[in-house]
């Protein structure tokens, strides 16, 4: 009997923006609904990985400054949270990025999820 947590990634979409500070760049904002399917346990989510289609990667957390509380799915359970990511330089934005969340469920058990969306770019 298998009583790990299961996260899949529903809603997955994603925006850019034009930034100037701290410098010039682009920021990327990742919007999903974390969704647990296992029915047996809830996740902690721990980890993200950001692989953009002009072959930029970066990893990130749920910790440190600005997180008021670490992301955590119940069984059967879908909360919604936003990922985002600043990149300083002057090559033009990613059209498409493969989004992956890590988590850890209450057993401890770690596992990820993975989709994918195509970046609209937006103007302020």
């Amino acid at each position: 009997m298998n009583n790990s947590a299961v996260i899949v990634i529903e809603g997955l979409t994603a925006t850019v923006e034009a930034i100037t500070s701290p410098g010039i760049g682009w920021l990327y904002r990742v919007p999903y609904h974390p969704h647990e399917t296992g029915g047996k346990a809830g996740a902690t989510l721990t980890a993200t990985h950001f692989a953009l289609s002009n072959g930029l990667t970066a990893d990130g957390t749920f910790t440190g400054p600005g997180v008021v509380q670490v992301p955590r799915v119940p069984p059967n359970g879908t909360i919604t949270v936003e990922s985002s990511l600043s990149v300083l330089t002057t090559a033009a934005a990613a059209s498409q990025v493969v989004f992956t969340v890590t988590y850890t469920d209450d057993s401890g058990h770690a596992g990820s999820a993975t989709a994918t969306a195509d970046i609209l770019q937006v103007t302020k």
